[in-house]
C-alpha cells in the first residue's frame, strides 16, 4: 500500500479521531500533519460546528451513534473546545520525532476515551512524563513553524476540514471517505468522472 498519504488532523475532531482508529484498523500507512482546524475554518471564512448549536447537537449524538456501532471507546471531555497549541506542537514530527505515532495515539486516547481536556502545560507534562524530551521539544521553533507549514499547505491544498487525507492529486475530507481512499489505493476509484466534470464546471 502507498505510503505517501499525508493525514491532515486536529485532536478536537472527534472525527479525525475515529479516522486515527481506522487507520490502524486498515493498516493504512500515513504521513501525520497535524493543524489548527480554527486556522482552516478562518480561511475558508465558515463557522466550525461548534459554533452553530443545532449542528453541535446533531454531530455530537452522530458520534455517539458511530461510536457504539463501530464499538469505539467514546467519552468527550466535559470542557471542549479548549486550546491545543502545545499538544498539537507536542505532536509535530519535529517534537515526537520516532515516536509521533505514539504521542498521537496516547493524546487522542486521553482526549476521546477518557474525557481529559489537555490545555494545561503540568497537567500535559505529567501525563508525558514518559517521554519529556517530546514536551520540552515542543516549545522549539521549529516545532511551531512546523504546525504552521502544515496549516499553510493545507489551505494551498484547499483541505478546508479535517480529518483530510492527501494523495497524489486527490483529496479525501471526513471519516466517511476513507473507503473511498481505500478503493482510490486499490485502483477502484470508480465514478462517473466525466458528467462529475460538467457539472463542477458549472
Amino acid at each position: 500500500m502507498k505510503d505517501n498519504i499525508d493525514f491532515y488532523f486536529d485532536f478536537l475532531s472527534p472525527y479525525s479521531y475515529f479516522a486515527w482508529i481506522n487507520i490502524q484498523k486498515n493498516l493504512i500507512q500515513i504521513n501525520p500533519k497535524p493543524v489548527f482546524m480554527g486556522a482552516l475554518f478562518k480561511y475558508f471564512e465558515f463557522k466550525g460546528p461548534g459554533e452553530i448549536p443545532p449542528k453541535r447537537y446533531h454531530e455530537l449524538k452522530k458520534c455517539f451513534r458511530y461510536a457504539f456501532k463501530h464499538k469505539i471507546p467514546f467519552t468527550p471531555p466535559e470542557n471542549h473546545p479548549f486550546n491545543p497549541m502545545l499538544i498539537t506542537r507536542m505532536a509535530s514530527k519535529e517534537a515526537s520525532q520516532a515516536d509521533q505515532k505514539k504521542v498521537i495515539d496516547k493524546i487522542f486516547k486521553l482526549i476521546w476515551q477518557h474525557g481529559q481536556t489537555l490545555e494545561d502545560p503540568e497537567y500535559i507534562q505529567d501525563k508525558f512524563k514518559d517521554m519529556p524530551l517530546v514536551f520540552e521539544r515542543s516549545a522549539n521553533r521549529e516545532a511551531k513553524l512546523e504546525i504552521k507549514n502544515n496549516t499553510k499547505t493545507a489551505t494551498q491544498l484547499n483541505i478546508f476540514g479535517v480529518p483530510s487525507f492527501h494523495i497524489d492529486q486527490e483529496v479525501f475530507w471526513g471519516n466517511d471517505s476513507i473507503e473511498y481512499l481505500l478503493d482510490y489505493l486499490k485502483g477502484n476509484d470508480n465514478f462517473d468522472k466525466e458528467l462529475f466534470e460538467n457539472r463542477i464546471e458549472r
